[in-house]
């Protein structure tokens, strides 16, 4: 099998002089400027700024540099390249703050969002999306190959997720949608910390390059459609991030068997980190953060009675058994009502049920209407006369009514 990564192609190449004006560092009493107006290429020379070419540049800065500008206008490249160059910035003592001055697409854009400050100039933009190779061979290989590049594209994930806040998943999804982000929105979105005019730049170092953005989905932010992107809260920003998938690798570790390699053993034992994971010291210190905020004293609001599950258990036990008890009482309440309605002749018998039935509907109507009605209303004495030898019975009254007397004449 044969793999390449991308590299990016088509752009007009600068000249070597104003290549010099990449190369060589301004430096302003502590203040150090570095401009990155070039793709991002292992070649370097004509063809882009180099890993190697960029260390060569760090090693020109003063030893008493305590910040550096990093000024970019690229279309990006390589990708093992871009994060060489962060790590070197990473491990320079000087703090470092990325300044778009034009474009930060694709790799450039991960190397801006892992400086300690990103500020977008006026007009600028900003692209990120997943990383992008070629290969060739049978199924396996290509399976292979495509495991690797969701490698890496988790990998620059997790630096705008270590940025910005959210998930590495979160963060793969606008990279496959290849998302552009103009200077607020890349704010918004909490790739960078604002946007600032910039100041007057000698035309001899401003950018002269004319990119190429062909290969991309969209030629920038105009013809892009608008990220879905998210402000980055300060509570996401404060909680400890979880390994992402493929972490960038802490390629200046403790020696083991030092004191500090111990410390941060046991640190990750009692956190519960894996021994594997390659999360770096400040996310170990986010974990420690996290850690202790969890185990903070809780005061409960005043009138607050702590118990123990135990006792809750058997309180509401003993709640339920009440309830139930009360809900006995009503219903033998209303059952009483209601026979006593029916004992003083207000509602019938047969209406026994629909009255209950309407006191557990309507309580307090149902016993209104219950007093409202007159007793007697349904008689309870027996009607007509019954047995006896003088005494008429229903039929000898029907009789007399008609015929005036109770004889009945022989047929």
């Amino acid at each position: 099998m044969s793999e390449t990564t991308y590299r990016f192609r088509g752009h007009t190449p600068p000249s070597e002089g104003s290549r010099m004006s990449v190369l060589e560092p301004a430096v302003e009493g502590t203040v150090a400027t570095l401009r990155l107006y070039d793709p991002i290429d292992d070649w370097g020379g004509y063809w882009g700024v180099s890993a190697k070419e960029f260390a060569e540049s760090l090693a020109k800065l003063p030893t008493d540099t305590t910040e550096i500008h990093l000024h970019l206008n690229s279309p990006g490249g390589l990708v093992s390249e871009a994060v060489a160059i962060l790590n070197q910035l990473r491990q320079h003592p000087a703090r470092v703050v990325a300044i778009i001055d034009g474009l930060a697409a694709s790799a450039a854009s991960f190397l801006a969002a892992g400086a300690d400050e990103t500020v977008m100039g006026r007009n600028t933009e900003l692209m990120i999306h997943d990383a992008w190779g070629f290969a060739f061979g049978n199924a396996a290989d290509l399976e292979k190959y495509s495991d690797y590049l969701n490698r890496v594209s988790n990998n620059i994930a997790s630096i705008y997720s270590a940025k910005a806040g959210g998930s590495t998943a979160d963060w793969r999804d606008l990279m496959r949608a290849e998302s552009w982000f103009s200077a607020q929105e890349a704010v918004d979105a909490g790739l960078a910390d604002r946007v600032e005019g910039l100041d007057v730049v000698d035309e001899d170092l401003a950018a002269a390059a004319s990119f190429d953005l062909s290969q991309f989905t969209y030629p920038g932010r105009n013809a892009a459609p608008s990220p879905h992107a998210r402000r980055a809260t300060a509570s996401a920003r404060a909680v400890a991030p979880m390994p992402p998938a493929e972490p960038v690798e802490n390629i200046n570790p403790p020696k083991e068997g030092t004191a500090m390699a111990d410390l941060i053993k046991g640190l990750r034992e009692r956190l519960g980190i894996p021994a594997d994971s390659q999360l770096d010291d400040d996310g170990i210190l986010n974990a420690v953060d996290a850690a202790l905020a969890a185990r903070q004293e809780f005061t409960p609001p005043e009138g607050t009675v702590l118990m123990d599950t135990a006792q809750l258990t058997d309180l509401q036990a003993a709640a339920e058994q009440g309830r139930q008890a009360r809900q006995e009482q009503i219903r033998a309440e209303r059952v009483s009502l209601v026979d006593a309605a029916i004992a003083d002749g207000r509602i019938p018998l047969a209406r026994k049920d629909h009255w209950l039935a309407q006191l557990e509907a309507d309580d307090e109507g149902a016993r209104t209407v219950l007093a409202s009605l007159a007793p007697n209303t349904i008689p309870l004495t027996p009607v007509g006369y019954t047995g006896g030898v003088d005494e008429a019975s229903d039929e000898d009254r029907l009789y007399t009514k008609a015929w005036g007397t109770t004889e009945k004449k022989e047929a």
